[in-house]
């Protein structure tokens, strides 16, 4: 269906991705929620890239009512890990010793779609081809109380006309990623956001890669991480500076390739064929002000990238996804219940992490001292603008 019939909810979540799949899930059955997605890329779009689940979401994933779906979906258990960071020599990391259990390599498309079918079997309704929103906040003065009006217009099937529709709802979430496509409507602007590209390919499988670790390399220019994932693909991704003067050449599979197999940990990667694409995105971590979010009207919220997005070093995107979503939905439950400090618990929880995050990444990048006057390293250690 393009678009919905009802017009009124409790709950408007812009974005059907892993964070606002999770979160409607966990809103449903008690109140009714209304997902908002943009049409799917289809063929001619890159793979998603994000591809591990730390064994700290198994928790999540049970308290969610996903963990069963998730396990019948045919991730792998995720293997050891090796790292040439902070020197040359390389650092072997075994999952037995995380507390949490061995995560999982995921064969994303099915995470995905997964978490989007769990939440629309317990009842949230979809609109999958909103190619156009528009939101105000229909409120008393002082914005207590009063909903937000969500205006939208689908795509339609047939040739038909595009259809459109207005929804209300007194909690609106911006689950939209990194676009943050409600919050910079509502005025609201990313801060700390690190201009970090991800050059990034799917390789096609070679019968002869049998690896199971995930491989981390620090560079001169940036840092490097490979994984072969559940399709058989091995993904290669380079994250560096967006003005970096490589950036173009890099584009070039053979080039890309040749730069990665400098290093020792990634010199063995062999594709079958050079048939493969590579594709850029922002990598960034960056996230809302809670003091800046906590001055707009009643019954916004954001969760996932569009609150806070990390840093891919932190290896946390996906956990992030589940894990706001989690203490989102306990927010929205206290909101609607009457409890009106209920979102700001919710933002200064999400303020402690991320104080938290930026520490930590501070002191993963502080610690390769070995390409410390390196331009891209000195700006992650406050070296240089």
């Amino acid at each position: 269906m393009s678009c919905v019939r009802a017009t009124q909810w409790d709950v408007v979540v812009v974005g059907a991705g892993p964070a606002g799949a999770a979160l409607a899930r966990c809103l449903r059955p008690r109140h009714r929620v209304l997902l908002l997605d943009r049409p799917q890329a289809g063929a001619a779009g890159a793979s998603r890239i994000g591809e591990s689940l730390p064994g700290a979401a198994r928790a999540l994933l049970r308290r969610q009512r996903a963990y069963e779906r998730f396990l019948a979906q045919g991730h792998v258990q995720r293997g050891a890990s090796v790292s040439q960071w902070e020197s040359d020599t390389p650092v072997w990391f075994d999952p037995v010793r995380d507390p949490h259990g061995a995560g999982w390599h995921l064969d994303r498309p099915r995470f995905d779609a997964g978490l989007r079918e769990g939440a629309l079997a317990a009842g949230a309704a979809l609109a999958p081809t909103v190619r156009q929103l528009a939101v105000a906040h229909e409120g008393h003065e002082g914005h207590e109380g009063g909903r937000w009006r969500v205006d939208v217009e689908c795509l339609a099937q047939g040739g038909r006309a595009p259809s459109r529709q207005t929804h209300r709802t007194p909690v609106l979430v911006d689950a939209s990623g990194r676009s943050m496509a409600v919050a910079r409507r509502l005025g609201l602007e990313r801060r700390g956001q690190d201009r970090l590209v991800c050059l990034y390919a799917h390789l096609p499988p070679d019968d002869s890669d049998e690896d199971q670790a995930t491989r981390l390399c620090a560079d001169a220019n940036g840092w490097w991480y490979s994984v072969r994932v559940p399709s058989g693909q091995r993904v290669l991704a380079f994250h560096l500076d967006a003005d970096d003067a490589g950036i173009k050449a890099l584009r070039d599979p053979a080039r890309l390739l040749a730069r990665a197999q400098r290093h020792r940990l990634l010199a063995e990667i062999r594709p079958a064929t050079m048939d493969f694409q590579v594709h850029a995105q922002p990598a960034g971590g960056g996230g809302l002000d809670p003091d800046a979010t906590a001055a707009l009207p009643d019954g916004f919220f954001a969760i996932g990238d569009a609150m806070l997005s990390f840093d891919p070093i932190a290896s946390q995107g996906l956990f992030n996804a589940l894990a706001t979503a989690d203490s989102c939905a306990q927010a929205i439950g206290g909101y609607l219940d009457g409890d009106r400090d209920a979102r700001q618990r919710y933002l200064d929880g999400m303020r402690s992490v991320q104080e938290r995050y930026r520490q930590r990444l501070a002191d993963t990048y502080a610690a390769v001292t070995r390409h410390a006057r390196e331009r891209f390293w000195l700006r992650r250690s406050g070296g240089a603008a």
